[in-house]
């Protein structure tokens, strides 16, 4: 019995003096910190305190520092420490989600040059939710935005941090300058970085994403993105479709003579039309819309779009619409003035027409029996009327 209560006592003291150890570590290396006087000591030191697995504070303690004395920094060497340490240090924070840490990693976005550190600061900032400072997060992104400047490298290492921080935020507010670094001027690895951050900020994007498409402030290629960026995204077939009606009117309320922007707001058309077949609609003014993109547009291909839309909208209007157009052929069939586009054509009216299913659409189908088309003709409107009840 006196032998067991002499092992529990040893035991106890051996604990003890552990314990009393793993307490002192944190003041060791901050005492050891705190007496080198060069950026390179400090970096040693914290390089052992984190190999010896040290807590947090220390490393909060050690930003704290390398803050106050880091302007007075003049040597290379000693800025090229004075950035690993800020680096490392706003990493390590960021991995603990060190909270009060919010404040000195702005102050390293605001106070060093080296971009690698900034953007290492600035998606620790999001990982440690410094929401205090996270308007000032969106801002620098947004200026980022707006051009590469003379050191696009360096804006571009800034701006993937920031896309980060971003991310980790969470905030719906965020949503719209990432959305605009994934269409803006910055290579693959940013816009990459930005389109995959995007579902993580904001479940539901359409209201962004619709202010971007009908807004006078942005470009061709913007709203075109955003259009895109709503078809991947996860909401409601019914917001997509909303997205769409808006990406053609907007489409068609521009123009101009320069090739690429023109190129920009067919494809637009041609994504809004499709996506008007696939979700539907049961906006109205989609007709006198895809009218235009039908008689205007820039080519069969989107005649075609207009058409497979229609069909499968089939609504009254879809198929009124459809005779209007069977019957602009049907004209010229009868003048001999028919064209060969006009020949491609009618094969893909007459089968949408009939898919439709509208009793409206037999007088045009009919008509098609009436003139001199070729028996191939004749038995596509055979077959659509036999669909129509």
């Amino acid at each position: 019995m006196k032998r067991i209560i002499t092992l529990i006592t040893v035991f106890a003291v051996i604990s003890g003096v552990l314990i009393a150890q793993d307490q002192q570590e944190p003041d060791f290396f901050t005492g050891q910190f705190n007496a080198q006087e060069t950026m390179t000591g400090r970096l040693r030191v914290v390089q052992n305190a984190a190999a010896d697995g040290v807590g947090t504070d220390f490393f909060a303690h050690a930003l704290d520092t390398v803050l106050t004395y880091f302007p007075n920094v003049q040597s290379a060497n000693e800025t090229k420490a004075a950035d690993d340490l800020a680096l490392f240090l706003s990493a390590k924070l960021g991995e603990a989600q060190h909270t009060a840490s919010g404040r000195n990693l702005w102050r390293v976005v605001d106070t060093f040059t080296n971009p690698l550190v900034r953007a290492e600061a600035l998606a620790s900032m999001g990982k440690v939710q410094a929401v205090d400072f996270f308007p000032q997060v969106i801002q620098l992104l947004s200026d980022l935005n707006l051009e590469p400047g003379q050191d696009p490298i360096s804006r571009e290492q800034v701006a993937y941090g920031a896309v980060i921080g971003l991310e980790e935020y969470k905030d719906s507010d965020g949503y719209l300058p990432v959305f605009l670094a994934s269409v803006g001027w910055y290579s693959d690895r940013v816009k990459n970085k930005a389109r995959e951050a995007l579902p993580n900020i904001m479940d539901n994007p359409t209201e962004p994403l619709l202010s971007v498409i009908r807004s006078s402030s942005y470009n061709y290629a913007t709203k075109y993105g955003a259009l895109q960026t709503l078809e991947a995204s996860e909401v409601t077939t019914q917001q997509k479709s909303q997205g769409a009606v808006a990406s053609l009117s907007e489409a068609w309320r521009s123009s101009t003579n320069v090739v690429t922007q023109r190129t920009i707001l067919v494809n637009t058309r041609k994504l809004s039309l499709n996506m008007i077949r696939r979700y539907g609609t049961e906006d109205a003014n989609v007709y006198p819309l895809m009218e235009r993109s039908y008689r205007e547009g820039s080519d069969e291909d989107e005649q075609i779009a207009v058409i497979q839309a229609l069909s499968a909208l089939a609504t009254d209007d879809s198929a009124r619409l459809l005779s209007v157009f069977l019957n602009d052929i049907n004209t010229r069939q009868a003048r001999g003035t028919l064209t060969r586009e006009d020949e491609r054509l009618v094969r893909v009216i007459i089968p949408a027409l009939g898919n439709t299913g509208r009793p409206l659409a037999r007088n045009a189908l009919r008509r098609v029996l009436q003139e001199d088309w070729t028996s191939t003709v004749q038995k596509l409107a055979q077959d659509a009327l036999k669909k129509i009840p």
